[in-house]
């Protein structure tokens, strides 16, 4: 049985390693530096790796702890098949998303799954759902969940509004215009490096993982920042290999757009990762941007996407049930076959 605990640890290791490539492939961040073309793309993606590299190893302790302990109540202690469940399920709704075309929030998917897992947990154990999760915690994440995307469009709306008065309607003349947008595409750099390294931080997922083992005493202290940084390592390689298609993709549909809207984006969607990452509140980074780009075309009194928006919603709401749904039914199985 020991053994089988060892195989078991080193799977859930590999798994995570895997979720964090994945993390970096599915980053579209860096995207609004490569369409402004101040730097070679590979320049692009290299800043982009190193930004979440650096939040993951460095930034990410309160987010991972709300995951891998802060989440659950004090009566429940991950198990290893419990966190097996978790990953296997969060893993399956969202490679299930992706080839049905679904936007999903790999944050989301993970939250779902342990939800489902704790409920079968608990029903075996006897304890009660008072005892099962930390309610403070699970308030505080659903309230940061629906108001993430919210400040995100107001600081958007508000950032280019000011922005426009103070400086962009006060340019006059294409040369005067051209000079101004190349120096908010250096701003716009910075920004982007800024968002990648409080993505990493934010990032919960694998990183979450890693810390219930490293609080379950499966791994060492060492052995805990050995791998912190092969996830920092593999989120890098995620957005290298795999990431480039994403954000060429992006970058592609928004080469109209100025550096100047991209820079009031990125700046919006930064000043919401810095504020909920050290109170270690995960959110959906995709769900956010989609709103900053609403409140940028509200401020520039365009067309809204609001079925877009209202189908985002709507798989919002589906990812928490069925992830938890699938963590469940994994558990209950491994239980049943005796697999504590």
């Amino acid at each position: 049985m020991e053994n089988l605990s060892s195989f078991i640890v080193i799977v859930l290791i590999i798994l995570s390693l895997f979720l964090s490539f994945s993390i970096g492939a599915n980053d579209e961040a860096p995207a609004p530096l490569a369409a402004a073309g101040i730097i070679k793309f590979k320049y692009v993606l290299i800043l982009g790796g190193i930004g979440l590299a650096i939040g993951a190893i460095f930034l990410s302790e309160e987010v991972s702890s709300t995951v891998g302990k802060k989440f659950v109540g004090e009566d429940v202690t991950y198990t290893i098949y419990m966190l097996l469940s978790v990953l296997i399920s969060a893993i399956i709704w969202l490679i299930i998303g992706s080839f049905a075309g679904i936007p999903l929030s790999s944050t989301h998917s993970l939250f779902g799954a342990i939800i489902g897992v704790v409920i079968v947990f608990i029903s075996f154990q006897g304890i009660n759902v008072t005892g099962a999760f930390n309610w403070i915690v699970v308030i505080s994440l659903i309230i940061g969940w629906f108001l993430s995307p919210i400040v995100g469009f107001l600081l958007t709306f508000v950032l280019y509004k000011v922005t426009a008065k103070l400086f962009l309607n006060k340019v006059k003349g294409l040369n005067s215009i051209e000079r101004s947008e190349n120096v908010l595409s250096w701003a716009l750099l910075i920004a982007v490096f800024g968002v990648s390294i409080y993505t990493g931080a934010n990032s919960a997922e694998a990183l979450g993982i890693l810390y219930a083992l490293f609080d379950g005493s499966y791994l060492n202290i060492t052995e805990y920042w050995f791998w912190k940084c092969f996830l920092g390592i593999f989120a890098f390689l995620g957005i290298y290999i795999a990431g480039r298609y994403v954000i060429k993709n992006v970058a592609s549909q928004t080469t109209d757009a100025r550096p100047s809207e991209g820079f009031v984006i990125q700046l919006a969607l930064f000043i919401v990762l810095f504020v909920v990452t050290p109170l270690g509140i995960p959110i959906s980074h995709s769900h956010v941007i989609v709103f900053c780009i609403v409140g940028l075309n509200s401020a520039k009194k365009q067309e809204v996407d609001y079925k877009g928006i209202g189908k985002m919603a709507l798989y919002w709401l589906l990812t928490f049930p069925i992830a938890a749904l699938v963590g469940g039914f994994l558990y209950l199985t491994f239980y049943m076959n005796h697999f504590f």
